[in-house]
């Protein structure tokens, strides 16, 4: 007979229980609120109901781990963390270089969208997400042997259900492969620094830009349409690089008790 409280409690796994409890309610309230606002209203309920379920979960992290909320979003290994990012850093490079040489204006940005939509939003979301689908699903690895293999699969697992969650509106192949690559590279920061504010601060950045970027009036210049054409290419070398990162040696903390 399955043990309940263990279910909920077992350092190991209890992380993925937790997050998709999390993730299911986070989800369908965001659904229902879409149902009857949008625009800069929506924005802020969005992001209000993120910072609220950020919370939830680091409650949530200081029962089941017994970290406090300043040990979950401590600095400690920023420059660990930043060398595990190679491979999302070297792609943020090429994508702001696209704003560079495309950047031709903008439009139809409002002062209210931008401090809503770009600036609280991208904040919440970084917070939040980075939390549930990386902190949660992926620190129960300290309290195992930690092979290579559990390391390697549940940080596809983490992308994965990372790629799911911005294909919930409607599936998009590529969506999903461009953002679980993505949350590919923020997983293996955290696995391997044991730092979250890293990845929550490069979510943040990434997303303010790919966000503004639906209201830029781009030049279409020969640099900038071949640059856009090897998008693809550089989300596979930041993937790989980032997987090499992951698998060439041990990740940040010791394997420690289950209970």
């Amino acid at each position: 007979m399955i043990n309940k409280a263990r279910v909920f409690a077992d350092k190991r796994y209890s992380g993925y229980v937790w997050h998709f409890i999390f993730a299911g309610l986070f989800i369908g309230l965001s659904l229902l609120f879409l149902e009857f606002i949008q625009g800069v209203v929506w924005f802020t309920i969005s992001s209000v109901l993120r910072i609220i379920f950020g919370t939830a979960i680091l409650i949530t992290v200081n029962k089941l781990f017994g970290k406090k909320p300043s040990e979950v979003l401590s600095l400690k290994n920023t420059g660990k963390a930043l060398l595990a990012g190679s491979g999302f850093l070297l792609f943020f490079l090429y994508y702001i270089s696209i704003f560079i040489t495309g950047f031709d204006g903008i439009t139809g940005l409002t002062a209210e969208v931008f401090l809503t939509r770009m600036i609280l939003m991208q904040i919440a979301t970084g917070f939040y997400e980075e939390l549930n689908y990386r902190f949660l699903l992926l620190e129960g690895l300290k309290h195992t042997k930690n092979s290579l293999g559990l390391r390697v699969a549940l940080v596809f697992v983490s992308s994965i259900l990372f790629g799911l969650l911005h294909c919930v509106t409607g599936w998009n192949t590529y969506t999903f492969f461009q953002t679980g690559a993505i949350g590919f590279a923020f997983a293996v920061i955290f696995v391997k620094s044991g730092n979250i504010v890293v990845p929550m601060v490069l979510h943040f950045i990434y997303d303010v830009l790919a966000h503004t970027s639906n209201f830029i009036e781009w030049n279409h210049s020969a640099v900038y349409e071949n640059l856009c054409s090897a998008f693809t290419i550089m989300l596979g070398v930041m993937f790989v690089i980032s997987l090499v990162i992951l698998v060439v040696d041990r990740p940040s903390g010791k394997v420690t008790s289950s209970r």
